[in-house]
């Protein structure tokens, strides 16, 4: 991969204590970017710092949860203080809830709309007239391939992917004759620790009955079994890559500043499908609906079977 793209360039990344964001950061840093970091996890910041500060970059970490205007205004403020010039923005903190969209409730609607979609506006809208005034940068939105294609069973976070999207292309269309460039990262399932804070929508019923170390014990085994059959490597279109495989395709991506970066070749082929054969590209919602619906019933299974054990 070509690094003069990057070299000697400033970035700040959201999201960037694990997953995307950490492998992010690090690339960038092994390619001579200055970095403004932040995430919630202050403790993983830290850590993902001093490994992208060995490769010889400036690095400062800022703890920011991106759903906090004030947070993010200091986030901005920090980054003002300590670059000149921004060239990339990676607004890419985010949250993953799925489960049947019956028993999805309006508090888990209006978590994950606070996370992608809210904290997404707020720290592009924080950097954009540092853009503006510059007349140039980048900035990269992570949004998903359920961002592009529509995802059953995990209703909320595609909505908030496509949302993702939408936003990008606006802000592109917008911008671009004043120096903006704008790339939005659809990703296929990646092997990372997003399991960690997901969240399930399992029909109540099942709970009656048990006790919270119960409970917790069969979230434990559903949500563990669930994120392994999902990113499984070699489970079809949809299999599980690993992420530093997946970034590095980004990147060289990102360089050439292309709109929709697909971390696989048939990524874009679906969106060729949507315009050019729909009902081939309502089969594929149909196949990837079941596939995911059936995933969810397991998962189940495998809650009722720890729960009670």
């Amino acid at each position: 991969m070509r690094k003069k793209y990057f070299k000697n360039k400033n970035a700040v990344v959201t999201g960037a204590a694990s997953g995307v964001g950490k492998e992010i950061s690090l690339k960038l840093a092994k390619m001579g970017t200055n970095l403004v970091i932040s995430d919630i996890n202050m403790e993983r910041l830290e850590q993902v710092k001093n490994k992208a500060a060995n490769f010889g970059v400036k690095v400062i970490s800022a703890k920011c949860d991106v759903t906090d205007q004030n947070q993010v205004k200091d986030l901005v403020k920090i980054a003002m203080n300590q670059m000149d010039e921004i060239h990339f923005l990676f607004s890419n903190a985010g949250i993953y809830m799925g489960g049947p969209f019956e028993h999805f409730s309006m508090d888990q609607w209006n978590r994950i709309m606070e996370v992608n979609v809210w904290g997404m506006i707020f720290v592009v809208k924080g950097f954009i007239n540092k853009f503006l005034e510059q007349g140039f940068g980048h900035v990269i939105i992570t949004s998903s391939i359920a961002g592009s294609l529509g995802a059953g069973a995990v209703t909320a976070y595609s909505t908030t992917k496509f949302a993702n999207s939408g936003f990008g292309e606006a802000i592109y269309g917008e911008y671009y004759e004043r120096g903006l460039n704008v790339s939005i990262v659809c990703p296929f399932p990646l092997r990372t620790n997003l399991i960690e804070n997901f969240q399930f929508s399992f029909p109540p019923e099942i709970f009656d009955g048990l006790e919270e170390d119960a409970i917790e014990r069969g979230l434990k085994a559903a949500k563990s079994y669930y994120w392994k059959e999902f990113t499984k490597k070699g489970s079809g279109f949809f299999g599980g890559f690993e992420v530093e495989r997946a970034v590095k395709r980004i990147m060289k991506k990102i360089r050439k500043k292309k709109l929709y970066i697909f971390d696989r070749r048939y990524g874009r082929f679906f969106q060729y499908l949507r315009g050019f054969s729909p009902w081939i590209y309502k089969k594929i919602l149909n196949l990837a609906g079941k596939r995911h619906n059936e995933l969810v019933e397991q998962s189940i299974e495998e809650f009722k079977k720890a729960a009670r054990s």
